[in-house]
């Protein structure tokens, strides 16, 4: 029963995968919609665990740089410090100028990004961290963690997207596909969580 399970669960998370899959690669020819640091963030990440909070955290900054998420005063001095501290470990690595200082708005650079690009940059985030799941599925990892965390970062944020005023086509355009994404992504991970089952162990922080 417990091979069944599985082999319902990878068909299931490939049968999401595979339809956004058209959609994803048209947007991928066109533009990436994040930035070369963005990039490095996500490749420095390995881990599944590591890598689907930072995909959240760069669907978040969009929202919150549109004006869709509110930012605490707290929240945007740890943006701050963390900012400073990966400035710090790339100079000792020698991968980012020693005279280089961080940005005093760690969200600044999203500005080169128009408000459509950064909806796209919602969505592609959403689609990432369903194809990273499904890929450590499929490799025999533990993905329930992951599924939840989804699950939950969606049920928040969806809301906040449909509060999103496009000012013309091309952001209703952009709004309406943010949408699709989030809502075809909550649907596979409700179902896959009905699937997967609960583990006893704690989680890794």
């Amino acid at each position: 029963m417990r091979q069944i399970a599985k082999a319902s669960l990878f068909l299931l998370l490939i049968t999401f995968v595979v339809s956004g899959f058209s959609q994803r690669s048209s947007v991928r020819a066109k533009k990436e919609y994040f930035t070369e640091d963005e990039l490095d963030l996500i490749r420095d990440a390995q881990e599944l665990r590591y890598r689907v909070p930072t995909y959240f955290k760069l669907a978040e900054r969009r929202l919150i740089f549109i004006g869709l998420k509110q930012q605490s005063d707290k929240e945007k001095e740890k943006e701050k410090k963390e900012e400073q501290q990966r400035l710090k470990d790339a100079q000792k690595a020698g991968t980012a100028p020693a005279g280089k200082k961080a940005p005093e708005d760690p969200l600044g650079y999203l500005d080169d990004f128009t408000r459509s690009e950064l909806l796209r940059g919602y969505a592609q985030a959403v689609d990432e961290v369903m194809s990273n799941i499904d890929d450590s599925y499929n490799r025999k990892l533990d993905v329930r963690d992951s599924l939840e965390d989804l699950e939950k970062f969606l049920r928040e944020t969806i809301p906040l997207v449909e509060k999103f005023q496009p000012k013309n086509d091309n952001e209703r355009s952009a709004m309406n596909d943010a949408l699709d994404k989030a809502r075809e992504a909550m649907t596979g991970a409700k179902e896959a969580l009905s699937i997967v089952p609960k583990t006893e162990k704690k989680r890794k922080q």
